[in-house]
């Protein structure tokens, strides 16, 4: 369709970009009409996403638009499915917090990374209801990595006086075993 639009939006599955998308499956062609979809948190003007949106609205690339749309979507669904099994999953695991609470988060802006597809409930806080210890205050383990660790590593029994580094060496040399 020849339109530009991921020039001025870094995420088209982003809110802007989705309102977007489908106000053009859904009909719409106008480039200030769809400009006006722009969340205010974007820093592209208006005029500068209409700018980009002046292209070629031809029958057959709507279609392929539309279908891209729509698999898009349908992934979404399933990923939100997984979510909710998993976060099923996790809630029938023993508590070994013992009712602690999660620490708090120290490195926030360090790790923080886009939400892409970060599951939809609080996963930080499952894992460590599950192990009784925050790994993702390890550097460089942010809560997907922690969880893949946990997932790889099996479960463990932890051991008080160590340190969380060595908790999960002591996981990891117990599943190799």
């Amino acid at each position: 369709m020849n339109i530009q639009l991921a020039n001025v939006l870094s995420d088209l599955s982003g809110v802007t970009g989705q309102a977007i998308i489908k106000a053009i499956v859904g009909g719409e062609c106008d480039p200030h009409q769809l400009a006006a979809y722009r969340n205010p948190r974007v820093k592209a003007s208006e005029e500068e996403i209409a700018q980009s949106l002046e292209g070629h609205w031809q029958p057959d690339l709507l279609f392929v638009l539309k279908q891209e749309q729509e698999g898009y979507e349908f992934c979404q669904k399933q990923i939100a499915q997984c979510d909710r099994q998993l976060e099923q999953y996790l809630l029938q695991r023993e508590d070994r917090s013992h009712g602690a609470p999660i620490p708090e988060e120290k490195r926030k802006t360090r790790l923080k990374n886009k939400n892409g597809n970060k599951p939809q409930f609080e996963l930080r806080a499952e894992l460590f209801r599950m192990t009784g210890t925050d790994l993702t205050r390890i550097d460089g383990i942010d809560v997907t990595t922690a969880m893949t660790i946990f997932s790889e590593a099996g479960r463990y029994e932890p051991i008080a006086d160590r340190k969380p580094f060595r908790l999960v060496v002591t996981a990891m040399s117990r599943q190799s075993n």
